[in-house]
């Protein structure tokens, strides 16, 4: 189903309205951070625009359910458009968060049925120059959300935002190996045990 996303300022007179499927915003804020849009060409870029000027748009979604949304202050984004054989337009607008920018701060589309550890152990860990291993990254995913490095975003896409350095990382490694909570046992083979 399409939800509608309405771009309107009464003071000027303006309302267009396109459509979107997928979107991620961050619960806190409600800042953006990914929208598939489609419609006319006008509409789009007219809500794309808004959205990249950190203008308030409203998805309203199926039930009457409205959600007001923003750019994020704190993100740049990028746009892919393509025009359709119908003429119409479709846009994504993408905060550049999820292009890995050598940030200590990342967005990461889960795709539906992945594990959250495995995503972010071949997306963002194996980046790091810490010492770990593929069976420890569910405990360190466990303490990294304990600690609000990692926070589900809102939205119809399950995405992640992550906060991490290797400082950290290591630290969790030095605190889970020094606990017995993860270790390597005596053949080399890892041991992850998360009580």
């Amino acid at each position: 189903m399409l939800d509608e996303v309405v771009f309107q300022e009464y003071w000027g007179g303006i309302k267009v309205a396109a459509y979107t499927d997928r979107y991620a915003y961050d619960p806190s804020d409600d800042s953006l951070l990914f929208i598939s849009l489609a419609g006319t060409e006008q509409a789009v870029k007219a809500v794309s625009s808004a959205l990249i000027g950190q203008r308030i748009v409203s998805i309203k979604r199926q039930g009457n359910k409205e959600i007001q949304v923003h750019g994020s202050p704190e993100g740049h984004f990028r746009v892919f458009s393509t025009k359709l054989p119908t003429g119409a337009v479709h846009q994504l607008v993408v905060d550049t968060r999820f292009f890995g920018q050598d940030t200590a701060e990342n967005c990461l589309l889960i795709p539906q049925g992945d594990d959250l550890s495995k995503v972010v152990y071949s997306q963002v860990l194996t980046h790091l120059a810490s010492p770990l291993i593929p069976e420890w990254a569910p405990w360190i995913c466990a303490k990294l959300k304990e600690q609000v490095l990692i926070q589900e975003m809102a939205g119809t896409m399950r995405v992640v935002k992550i906060r991490i350095d290797e400082a950290t990382v290591d630290e969790i490694i030095s605190e889970g190996i020094r606990t017995g909570r993860i270790s390597l046992d005596k053949q080399g083979d890892t041991h992850v045990g998360m009580h």
